[in-house]
């Protein structure tokens, strides 16, 4: 059974800078263990407090889903939800 969790943690994020300019998360590191990125799927923008945020949901290899919001102005990354497995 997955789970959605409201996390709201920063975490550091490791990204791929393609030719259009475009940044693709890798890898980021949540409660000190990497988590390796296998997809990235949907991408859009909102406001948060006052200031827009990309925001990313991404699939982990170990098909565990996040949504990483990045704030570009202050290139600050938050794990903003977590759809965990086996929450018991």
């Amino acid at each position: 059974m997955t789970t959605q969790v409201l996390v709201q943690e920063d975490v550091r994020v490791l990204v791929r800078m393609l030719p259009s300019g475009t940044v693709r998360p890798t890898s980021f590191v949540w409660r000190d263990q990497t988590r390796y990125v296998s997809d990235v799927g949907r991408q859009w923008e909102e406001r948060v407090e006052g200031k827009s945020v990309r925001c990313f949901l991404i699939k982990a290899v170990d098909n565990t889903q996040y949504e990483l919001r990045w704030d570009p102005a202050g290139d600050r990354w938050t794990l903003h939800r977590a759809w965990l497995q086996n929450l018991v």
